[in-house]
Order: structure tokens, then sequence, then C-alpha cells
């Protein structure tokens, strides 16, 4: 812990645009999502493995792309607690602001500083808009931030695993979801029947009921459509 607690405050002084998230959740936690949960699981022992096995082997990261309110950000952050790793965040906005300078400078410094934080989850949310090759930008930052992103998740440190998510999949260039860059994609879609009851549950538990004498089953059909974060609402 101590030492943990000196990392936070290092990444907090150096760069100013890393941040440390301190409660980052559970797995059992997120309703539904089977296929996301057994992969984490399964990939968290060679995690763990990490300097006996090859480079190749070790996982780099997921991306997760879909519909906004189903989950995404809350999966990456029980990723921290899954592999009992420090989970960060780079702010996107933070960078491009010009508080702390030119944002490609800075952006490298924030990817070369997680380095040396190793090991360690690093969440870049709503990737689409910070890094990309598309859009109106004159002066070719963006291009050149996204050719550096596309090199340095190739050639990161090992102990560095990188969960990123986007909302506007349309954004998003085929280098970046092809193979090499992110060991997985993954597609958070609206809950079916049984997903929006674990839903439910789940966080009538967390806010101290008991969902049993409440009959959730109920809502089955009066949820239809509704993605998590609106079920979480009601």
């Amino acid at each position: 812990p101590y030492l943990l607690e000196e990392k936070h405050l290092l990444v907090k002084k150096k760069t100013g645009v890393i941040e440390y998230i301190a409660n980052p959740g559970k797995l059992d936690e997120i309703g539904g999502a089977p296929i996301l949960k057994k992969w984490l699981l399964e990939r968290r022992k060679l995690f763990e493995m990490g300097d006996q096995l090859s480079r190749e082997i070790v996982p780099k990261g997921i991306l997760l792309m879909g519909i906004s309110g189903c989950g995404k950000s809350l999966a990456v952050k029980a990723i921290g607690s899954c592999f009992n790793l420090p989970l960060y965040r780079i702010d996107m906005i933070e960078i491009f602001s010009g508080r702390h300078g030119n944002p490609e400078a800075t952006f490298v410094a924030a990817c070369k500083t997680m380095e040396e934080m190793a090991p360690a989850v690093l969440w870049f949310d709503e990737i689409e808009m910070g890094i990309t090759s598309k859009g109106d930008d004159a002066s070719g930052t963006l291009g050149r931030i996204f050719a550096f992103f596309l090199t340095w998740m190739q050639e990161k440190a090992r102990g560095l695993f990188v969960a990123a998510t986007a909302n506007r999949i349309d954004l998003l260039p085929a280098e970046m979801i092809r193979k090499g860059r992110f060991d997985e994609v993954f597609f958070a879609d609206l809950p079916n029947e049984e997903e929006r009851m674990d839903i439910c549950r789940i966080h009538l538990r967390k806010r101290g009921f008991d969902p049993a004498p409440l009959e959730v089953e109920r809502l089955r059909q009066f949820t239809k459509g509704w993605t998590g974060a609106e079920i979480e609402q009601c």
C-alpha cells in the first residue's frame, strides 16, 4: 500500500493528466457480459505470470466499444480489481487543454510515465475523441498522436494493460482495431432480458435492498430496450 501511494503521488506530480481511480469496482458488479468476464479471468493468469512468459503471450489490452450507458466504463474499472493492479485514467481533455504544454509532448510523456508505473491498468476513456487520424486537424497533431499510439501499443512495457472505451465506432480507424494493437475487441450491446434482471438485482443490493421480495421479474417487459444506466436510474 505504501509503495502504491508513492506511485499515485508521483504520477500526479509528474504529469497532471493521469488520474488514479481509487475504488475501481468488481466483476460481480457487472450485469451480464459473460464472454468478457470469462476472457478476463482466463487472461489474469497469464498477466500474473508476466516475466515468465514471452512478450507476445502477455496480454496487451482490450477495446470496448458500443452503445453509451451499457457498462463499458464499469467493465474497465473492474479490470483493475480483477487483475489486482492499480487503475489509472489518462484524461484526453486535459491533454488538449494546453495547460500542460504541447498536447503531443504531454501525451507522449504520460504514456512513458505509465510505463515506469507498470504493472498497472491504463484506461483511455472515449479514445476516439482524442486518438484519431480523422477530423479538422490543420496542425497534424492528432495524426501524430495517433501514429505514436499505434507504435506504443505494440512496443510498450509488458506489465501495462491498456483498456480503451469508444462510443463512436465510425471514428475509429481500421489500424486501431486490427489484431496486434489490442488482444480483443468487445461490443457492449443492450442487455437481454436475463441481463436486465441481473442489473436490477445488483443495483438493489448495492443500495441495501433484498431483491427477492420486490419481484423484479415484473420489470422484464417494462425495461425492454433499456441500457444498464437507465435501469440504474430507475
